[in-house]
């Protein structure tokens, strides 16, 4: 009777801990096809200075069987702005909508990479990805370039209609 609290408190644990452990990992490879962009270029004009901005909208298409979708097909579509802090640093805010799914948050610093890419942190999301926590990197091109949101989801995905 003494370890009857004890086993109890041990079982209470163990029964929230794989809660915590349920994570799933899901990187997803897009081609971005840039289908809006509008700079706004403060003084000194032409050249990249803080206070510049560029706001965009993108179409995410899958380069394999992706969300249910076929290599080529889109998958979802993002909006946002980059903001210069400096002449040569930027930060990021924007929304990507994945249809059936949900959207995802990216915001903060563009950090770049040994290999040119551009990475920002993943803050936030709706529906089934709520709770998402990952990085966007984000890779070179103007009008198209690979983005790789790499997550870590409360649970796995569940193609629409599939519940």
């Amino acid at each position: 009777m003494r370890w009857l609290p004890f086993t109890l408190v041990l079982a209470a644990a163990m029964a929230v801990v794989p809660a915590s452990q349920a994570t799933t990992q899901l990187t997803l490879i897009l081609t971005s096809f840039t289908t809006v962009t509008q700079t706004h270029d403060t003084a000194p004009k032409g050249k990249a200075n803080k206070g510049d901005s560029i706001d965009f909208k993108d179409l995410l298409v899958a380069t394999g069987d992706q969300l249910g979708k076929k290599k080529g097909k889109p998958v979802g579509f993002d909006a946002g702005t980059v903001l210069y802090t400096s002449t040569t640093t930027q930060k990021i805010e924007g929304v990507t909508t994945f249809p059936g799914f949900g959207t995802v948050t990216f915001a903060g610093k563009l950090t770049t990479a040994k290999d040119g890419t551009t990475s920002v942190p993943i803050v936030s999301g709706t529906s089934q990805f709520k709770g998402v926590k990952g990085r966007l990197v984000i890779g070179n091109g103007d009008q198209k370039a690979p983005n790789t949101y790499v997550l870590t989801l409360l649970h796995p995905l569940a193609l629409p209609g599939s519940a």
